[in-house]
């Protein structure tokens, strides 16, 4: 080797390595960035023997990262339907607990049994009215919980998209700055983290099938296939509802122009928090409500009072427990939609109103106060338990319920109210577990992914040692190479 081909040689080599130890500050300084990947120097021996750069490369597994992509979907799903759960099973409680409807329900009865053993006690009659007035006023709750946590779905629908639209938008400039630089082999190992990382966060609303093509370019999808970003960004359309009540039914949720959820989506999404609200929203929800209204029609009907004088008359009137606007028992459980939320006591049976007389649950005509065609106590006995024994009958009266909420098509009220608490902690304990497993499938799946791909500070430093070592061997030989010249100057 010439001294003039080592000169060149100790030059790039400098040159090589100040590149690399610049590198290695990078992720030393990215330490700490969760998203960030390790950055290389990929290296080439040129013919007389330097050394250069050929590009910037950074370490990655594609298994992992789908492994990452499909695990933060699942969980966004799941998570969204427990947080919705949780927040309705903190305001009715569990199957025991003393504000649950199937608890309300037994302390009704039990008042009620209480009433009939001493039908003369006024007490006793206050104690059964309010335990009624408990009973609706829990099913008021319950409802308003449901509703609520609709709104709350809907709202966070709302944030979802709009959120979603600025990642897609950013995409498509990161995406178009990679497929640029990679044209002309600049370093765009930083705006492919970013593109991991926007990607990462896409697949926390929605699960994703993520397409690479020719010149470093990605395609998007849904994991039903409906395109996210193809060149460019598709639109999120969704517009929230400002109020939720038992008769609103939820905006739909589209991209690019497909709605995403329901009967009537030709290509419905599996995963992601998009997935879960939607079904929190429009199912799980809806069906706990159909289920309470199914209670609260079941009170209503198994309370109601008859004309005891005319048998021509045979409506069925709202007696103890009845609803705004409500003079009659709806036709049917079909037509219930909506009376746990509005469902109460009648004023004539009630102490608090003016004229309330809780003796009226003995004796009747609470729905037709003072006509004595709707008086069951004919003789006005003060020990009269007819009227009450029958009100406590219905507790264990088979009846139908609407088999499309999910409870069950026929059973007793008591069973019905306990097997629909029972149905909401079902689906609440499916989703915990649910989102409790992939919670930590994606903690292993991150850590063995930073292990592969992420930075090392002790691997970064021992690589800081190495390149300082090398450039110092790269200076000796360039200091000796120019001493070794001037000696060669000085002999002629």
């Amino acid at each position: 080797m010439s001294l003039l081909s080592a000169f060149s040689n100790a030059r790039a080599s400098l040159s090589t390595v100040s590149s690399q130890t610049a590198i290695v500050s990078r992720n030393i300084a990215n330490a700490d960035n969760p998203y960030a990947s390790r950055k290389y120097a990929n290296l080439a021996t040129g013919q007389l023997g330097g050394v250069r750069i050929v590009s910037i490369a950074q370490s990655g597994d594609a298994a992992l990262f789908r492994s990452l992509l499909v695990s933060t979907s699942v969980l966004g799903a799941a998570d969204a339907k427990a947080t919705g759960l949780d927040r309705i099973r903190d305001v009715i409680g569990d199957v025991d607990a003393p504000t649950s409807p199937a608890a309300r329900l037994a302390q009704l009865k039990a008042a009620l049994s209480q009433y009939a053993v001493s039908p003369e006690n006024g007490q006793t009659a206050e104690a059964a009215v309010a335990a009624a007035r408990d009973m609706a006023n829990g099913l008021n709750e319950a409802s308003a919980a449901v509703q609520a946590t609709r709104k709350d779905a809907d709202d966070k629908l709302a944030q979802a998209a709009t959120t979603m639209t600025a990642l897609l938008a950013e995409f498509e400039t990161v995406n178009g700055r990679v497929m640029a630089g990679s044209s002309t082999g600049a370093d765009v190992t930083d705006f492919l983290d970013r593109r991991d990382q926007i990607i990462r966060e896409l697949s926390q609303y929605v699960g994703l099938n993520v397409q690479s093509r020719n010149g470093n370019e990605i395609a998007l999808y849904t994991d039903s296939g409906i395109t996210l970003f193809d060149k460019t960004a598709r639109a999120i359309e969704f517009s929230p509802q400002s109020a939720y009540d038992p008769t609103v039914v939820g905006g739909s949720f589209k991209i690019d122009g497909v709605v995403i959820s329901g009967a009537g989506s030709p290509m419905p999404v599996k995963n992601g928090s998009l997935a879960g609200l939607l079904t929190l929203r429009d199912e799980t929800a809806v069906s706990f409500q159909g289920q309470l209204d199914g209670i609260a029609y079941a009170l209503i009907d198994g309370f109601a009072e008859t004309n005891q004088s005319d048998p021509l008359d045979t409506a069925r009137y709202a007696g103890l427990f009845t609803a705004s606007g409500l003079t009659t028992v709806p036709a049917s459980v079909g037509d219930a939609r909506g009376l746990a939320g509005t469902i109460r006591i009648a004023a004539s049976v009630d102490s608090t109103q003016p004229g309330g007389n809780p003796m009226l649950l003995r004796d009747g005509a609470i729905s037709h106060p003072g006509d004595p065609a709707f008086n069951y106590n004919f003789n006005g006995s003060s020990g009269f338990t007819d009227r009450l024994n029958a009100l406590i009958a219905q507790f264990s009266q088979p009846r139908d319920f609407d088999a499309n909420v999910g409870a069950g098509d026929r059973a007793t009220l008591s069973e019905y109210s306990a097997g629909s608490i029972g149905w909401l902690e079902g689906q609440r304990s499916t989703a915990i577990a649910e989102a409790d497993y992939r919670s930590v499938l994606l903690s292993r799946t991150q850590e063995t992914l930073s292990d592969r791909s992420g930075v090392n500070i002790d691997d970064e430093m021992t690589r800081m040692l190495d390149l300082e070592r090398s450039y110092q061997a790269s200076s000796k030989l360039l200091s000796t190479v120019g001493e070794m010249i001037d000696a060669l100057l000085a002999i002629r």
